[in-house]
């Protein structure tokens, strides 16, 4: 039997639960989370982006101050200071100690005195070396070897910078701080004695500081400084171990952020690099700090979607039990009534309108089985064929069926407002039943939108009217069925919906113009923007389009497919005062493929 071979009301909705609300909340759930996990871990890094560009930021402009500080140095008062550091390399003691002193009288006249400089070097190419402020922990080889030094040796009067991660004085108040020196070899018309090799300047740099202040916190990670080659500069966290092996092929700092694992844990690093030296600002930071905070978020979104299934659960329980089991029984009924069973009795239960119609269908198969016991005895033969007309009755089109139950007990019951919705939507299921043709006539076309327009004022409590003007000579023309009811109901669902003090009114006009029947519909409602009629006819659809708005576009479609070009679809609007639809149909087109259109 066909209860047995369709899928059982209960069950279609045990499927549609899962499908529309439980398997699209825990997907829902599930993106949710992984977006809220991207988000902590994106702004935890772009935080420590931040930080890091502070770093670059004091860096370089300590390099271009430290640079500036020399080549004033150097080059102040036409090379007098050049000139008495020449003169400080002899061999006469009390000469050099004069010497000296004037030098570093100029030092402190020609630099503003800053607690960051730690020491001037000027290096004589005989290999004797001439201090200003604290002598260097650094030997002249170490310093001689070092690259900036090689570097400035080659380029003449240009300053070259180095760094420098241990206390590079003898002093220990710098102890353990980030040392920036800068470097420049005078050239002939600098040094006109040729008796100066290198001019140095030493000077501790913020950045070291603000990176120990940094990596007091979590969630920056530890950062250091590495070269532009990849060298270590700094690092006071000691956090250098972790620093990555370069794969063959493959260099991992072309990256920005990237994440490795290292001895069995996850880390992230965040580099930034400073565009004066090449030096690289790198934080590590363990993958699980970056979203310390993502559990508690993650459990408040499925606390959230356990709520929201609680909930589901008791509407479902409520909903099976009033409306979806006292409709399976009336369906089990139906089952038992089709097979022969007249004694079936459904109990009454659920809403007042299922009660009402668990009712009538108990009152039917009684009366029905009244009636086959009354003709039993006289005509067995009519009796067979009363039944199977009754039965037919049922079997052919259960939803007109069950409208006219609704109907008969809305009669009954005297409740004549849902008796004539009824009998309006009888009326547009008959109609669209009767005829199996893409066309109706405007009369049909115009009953179908009344009995549409019956149930809308019923819906919105009078809130809207409707005023028609129809040549009568138009009323058997043939249009494509259902061009009129989206256009209206478009006008009553969006473009009343902000109505508040004023009625709706909607006015339709039909006429004949020359060769074209011409449909107007206008309404006095909140209108559409440019943008969206331009959308509208161009067949885009809404960003979040409903089936009013979906159903304009497919009236549209419909009239291009049936008239092509010669059929014209307008759209006129102001927002906020009213919508105006046009719809210009040849009379002389006579549409002869019509199931070729409608496939």
């Amino acid at each position: 039997m066909w209860l047995h071979k369709k899928v059982t009301l209960k069950t279609s909705y045990y499927r549609s639960f899962l499908a529309l609300i439980v398997v699209p909340i825990l997907v829902i759930t599930l993106i949710s989370i992984g977006i809220i996990h991207k988000m902590m871990r994106d702004a935890a890094i772009e935080n420590i982006m931040r930080a890091q560009d502070n770093i670059v930021s004091t860096l370089y402009s300590e390099v271009l101050d430290v640079s500036l500080r020399l080549s004033h140095f150097v080059y102040v008062n036409n090379n007098e200071i050049m000139k008495i550091a020449a003169k400080t390399n002899t061999k006469n003691v009390s000469e050099r100690y004069h010497y000296t002193m004037l030098l570093s009288e100029s030092f402190n006249y020609a630099m503003v005195p800053v607690q960051d400089i730690l020491s001037a070097i000027f290096f004589m190419k005989d290999g004797e070396s001439t201090y200003i402020k604290d002598k260097t922990a650094l030997t002249r080889e170490e310093i001689k070897d070092s690259s900036w030094y090689q570097e400035a040796l080659l380029d003449k009067n240009m300053v070259k910078t180095g760094f420098y991660n241990t206390n590079v004085t003898t002093s220990r108040r710098n102890l353990n701080s980030f040392t920036i020196v800068a470097a420049m070899s005078p050239g002939i018309d600098v040094d006109r004695d040729e008796n100066v090799e290198m001019v140095t300047l030493f000077i501790t740099s913020q950045a070291g500081n603000i990176i120990k202040r940094y990596n007091r916190e979590k969630l920056l990670g530890n950062m250091m400084i590495l070269s532009r080659n990849g060298e270590v500069l700094f690092d006071n966290s000691g956090a250098a171990k972790l620093l990555p092996e370069m794969e063959r092929g493959k260099n991992l700092w072309s990256n920005s952020v990237f994440q490795r694992r290292v001895n069995g844990t996850s880390y992230v690093y965040v580099r930034s690099q400073e565009p004066e030296t090449g030096c690289q600002i790198v934080s590590i930071v363990k993958a699980n700090t970056l979203t310390r905070d993502f559990n508690r978020a993650a459990l408040a979104v499925i606390g959230v979607t356990l709520i929201l299934f609680a909930l589901f659960y008791r509407f479902s329980n409520y909903f099976l039990r009033r409306i979806i089991v006292p409709i399976h029984n009336v369906v089990n009924g139906m089952a038992q009534v089709e097979e022969g069973n007249l004694k079936v009795h459904v109990d009454i239960s659920g809403q007042a309108e299922i009660s009402a119609m668990v009712h009538s269908f108990n009152s039917m198969v009684y009366r029905l089985g009244d009636l086959v016991k009354e003709n039993e005895k006289q005509q067995q033969k009519k009796h067979e064929a009363e039944i199977r007309a009754l039965q037919s009755q049922i079997n052919p089109h259960f939803l007109v069926n069950s409208l006219n139950s609704i109907r008969f007990m809305a009669q009954v019951a005297k409740f004549d407002g849902i008796r004539r919705m009824a009998e309006a939507l009888i009326r547009i299921l008959s109609t669209s039943f009767r005829s199996k043709s893409g066309f109706y006539l405007v009369r049909e076309e115009l009953e179908v939108l009344d009995s549409f327009v019956y149930l809308m004022q019923i819906r919105y409590s009078d809130g809207f009217e409707i005023e028609y003007h129809v040549d009568d000579a138009c009323r058997d023309y043939r249009v494509p069925r259902l061009i009129l009811q989206p256009i209206v109901e478009n006008s009553i669902v969006h473009g009343f919906s902000e109505l508040l003090e004023v009625m709706g009114h909607i006015d339709l006009t039909i006429e004949r113009v020359g060769e074209c029947m011409n449909i107007v519909i206008k309404d006095n409602g909140k209108g559409m923007s440019k943008q969206e009629i331009d959308r509208l006819l161009a067949g885009i659809s809404p960003e979040k389009a409903d089936h009013t708005s979906i159903g304009m576009v497919n009236v549209m479609n419909r009239l291009k497919l049936y008239y092509g070009d010669q059929c014209r679809f307008m759209l006129e609007s102001e927002p906020g005062c009213y919508m105006k639809t046009c719809i210009c149909i040849p009379l002389s087109i006579h549409v002869t493929n019509e199931r070729d259109v409608q496939k």
